[in-house]
Order: C-alpha cells, then structure tokens, then sequence
C-alpha cells in the first residue's frame, strides 16, 4: 500500500479553540490496481488507479501528494493517548474520531501575514479507516461513485475551472521553495559533518601529543566540533 495526501489549511493565531480560516485536505491510499480517496466535505470512495489518473483535477492532488511525503509505504496507528492539545485540533478538523495517520509535509499559511509555506512537524493527515480493511474491500457501487464526483464538482467546481492551472503552478512554486530549502540544509549538514570528521581526526592526533590535557581537549572539542557532531561522538569521546 502507497499512502499520500495533501493539506492545505490556514490558521489564525489570533483566535483560540477553533482558530482554522479554511480547510482542505485530499487523502489517498493506493492498494493493487485501486485507491482509496477521502476528501474534506466529499467523503470516501475506492476507484480504479486508471480512473483517478484520467481525471485532471484528482491527478494533480494525487502527484502533489506523492511529492510531499518521504516514506509513503508507512502508516502509524495511534496506540497511546495524544496531548489534549492534538486531540482538540484532531476534532476541529475531521468529524469524527480516527486513529491511522501518516507524517507527511502540508501547506500551511497564517491568517495575519497571507504568508503561505510548506511545513512539516504535525501529524494533520489521518485516516478514516483501517488500512488493513482495504485487503478486502473492491471497488466502491457505481451510484456512490457517481454521488461521489457530483458533490465534488459542486464543492471544487471552482478548482477545476481556469483556476487549476494557477493553483498548480502556486502548489509547485511552494514545492520547490521547500526543496531548495530542503537540499541546502541537507549540504550544510553534509558539509557540517565532513568538517567534523576532519576535525575529530585533528583532535585525536593532537591528544596524543606532549603538554595536551583534558582541559584543552574539552576547550578544543567545544570549540571546532558542531552540536551535531559532539552528539555523534559522544559516546566516543568524554568531556567532562
């Protein structure tokens, strides 16, 4: 099974307890030669992968998901009690109670500012069902289809109109800020970690040397390794 979904939501931090402005969310669940598709005030239905593929407005949800989660093979299952906190925003956004939930990136965006990003950090998708059922389960009737696109197209008719191609290239333009942001922390990290490689090398050869003490190795240490790196080469190296 390949779990996705996108969620897109602005939020005021001015106001308490129910604070979100709007609200959508497209949640999708690919199993065999099928999906599993939950959107916010729709509903849920199964159809074939084809069908999803051939319709130009679920195709670019479906795409965008994909791109923003990294592990798209693994579901959690909520087993322990969440913060009161989480479990109040949990009902403010879905209307009733669910428990299987995927980490993902979403859109996010703050009331006061109009400023719109790409976050991460916040369990927002969960699942209205047990994945586990889908083993089992076919495609959906074909009057719950129909019912299915006819409230879709009521709902997110303005979507589908002039305004996708906009709305798509606004979700891309977002997508690529975020990854460029994403590949340069992940070279500064790259290159935060050769550097103290280099430098643990430097200070173990020094240590070996005449007149170094446990002080100036600590100094030292402190000094030329990253917080990062002293993590990783703690249990290696003591400074007390």
């Amino acid at each position: 099974m390949e779990f996705s979904g996108v969620f897109d939501a602005c939020f005021n931090p001015a106001i308490s307890g129910n604070n979100i402005v709007y609200l959508k969310y497209f949640l999708f669940i690919k199993f065999s030669d099928l999906i599993y598709i939950d959107i916010k005030g729709i509903g849920s239905i199964i159809i074939p992968f084809e069908e999803l593929m051939k319709h130009k407005y679920l195709k670019m949800y479906y795409e965008l998901s994909i791109l923003l989660i990294k592990n798209k093979n693994q579901v959690i299952e909520k087993i322990c009690c969440d913060s009161s906190y989480n479990a109040q925003r949990r009902k403010i956004i879905y209307n009733e109670e669910r428990h299987w939930f995927i980490d993902s990136a979403y859109f996010i965006e703050d009331f006061s500012t109009r400023g719109k990003k790409v976050d991460t950090g916040k369990y927002y998708y969960y699942y209205d069902i047990d994945p586990t059922d889908l083993r089992n389960m076919k495609v959906s009737n074909a009057m719950d289809i129909a019912r299915f696109f006819d409230v879709l197209k009521i709902r997110y008719g303005y979507e589908q109109g002039r305004g996708l191609n906009d709305m798509l290239v606004n979700y891309t333009n977002l997508m690529l800020e975020y990854n460029i942001k994403m590949i340069g922390e992940e070279i500064e990290e790259i290159a935060i970690s050769q550097e103290d490689n280099k430098n643990i090398i430097n200070l173990i050869a020094l240590n070996d040397k005449k007149g170094m003490n446990t002080d100036i190795f600590k100094i030292l240490y402190n000094n030329v390794i990253s917080t990062a790196g002293q993590k990783k080469f703690g249990k290696y190296v003591v400074c007390t």
